[in-house]
């Protein structure tokens, strides 16, 4: 269920990362785009977690460990809409 979870939350992010900044018609200030790489590496490792893959080193199940894989997501996603 998690792994659904992420891959949905996933999408969503990408999906609207692919479509807002069209929507609004503007161009990108500095800040939203300083906020964007965090963002889109925290949506690949949503993807990653997923599509299923199990790391064996200990600090990399950590990273893709959804108590912080979610928060992460949610929170440069929304501090990412703020500053665009």
């Amino acid at each position: 269920m998690a792994r659904a979870v992420s891959l949905l939350l996933a999408s969503v992010l990408a999906l609207g990362l692919l479509f807002v900044p069209a929507m609004r018609g503007g161009e990108m200030t500095p800040a939203a785009h300083a906020w964007l790489s965090p963002l889109m590496l925290s949506i690949c490792a949503g993807f990653v977690h997923g599509v299923g893959y199990r790391p064996t080193r200990p600090w990399a199940r950590a990273l893709l460990h959804p108590l912080l894989l979610w928060p992460a997501m949610a929170g440069l996603a929304l501090i990412w809409a703020s500053r665009f």
